[in-house]
């Protein structure tokens, strides 16, 4: 590891979260991820510690970035006496809608539907009371958002959202951002 820059203390606090960083998928090599630990020093220790409490929420696709994220911009772990970081933490039972896997999955596959459907639509049509959803408008950052915290849910609105620009929306590590124009 090339962590020139940094002290004999930084240095140890990566050795000591080494593994856990690298069973989380985190690739302590990659040559942006140690110039940003060289940037940013004295985020390290909170950083690493917030990355890993935002691992719980699931499997990250790209952890590496995501560490990036916390360093640049200073997350905190939501067990620490500071600021924590934006996104709150979330368990099953946050998800517990009293619906089935089943039952789920058929409402995420109606969704994917509904938002498939607004936009491949040639001409505008007046929606029936029936159809007044997420298909009959831009959905709004409330609404993205709570479809980005649920795990069944989340990879079709991040593929939605880089679909359609149009929306205004950017997924960030911190979550989903409205872009200013």
């Amino acid at each position: 590891m090339d962590l020139l820059e940094l002290d004999s203390s930084q240095l140890d606090i990566i050795r000591e979260y080494q593994p856990q960083l690298e069973k989380l998928g985190v690739d302590l090599y990659d040559e942006q991820l140690q110039d940003t630990i060289n940037s940013y020093p004295q985020n390290l220790e909170t950083a690493i510690q917030a990355f890993i409490e935002f691992t719980g929420k699931g499997q990250l696709e790209k952890p590496t970035y995501y560490l990036i994220q916390a360093l640049r911009k200073g997350w905190k772990p939501r067990n620490s006496k500071t600021t924590a970081p934006l996104l709150p933490v979330r368990t099953a039972a946050d998800f517990d809608t009293g619906h089935t896997l089943e039952e789920r999955i058929e409402n995420y596959q109606r969704l994917c539907h509904m938002v498939k459907g607004h936009f491949n639509r040639s001409r505008q049509t007046t929606p029936s009371i029936q159809d007044l959803s997420l298909s009959a408008k831009r959905p709004d950052i409330a609404t993205i958002q709570q479809f980005m915290a649920d795990p069944i849910l989340r990879p079709e609105i991040e593929k939605s959202i880089l679909q359609h620009p149009e929306w205004g929306y950017e997924i960030t590590a911190s979550g989903v951002e409205e872009i200013e124009f």
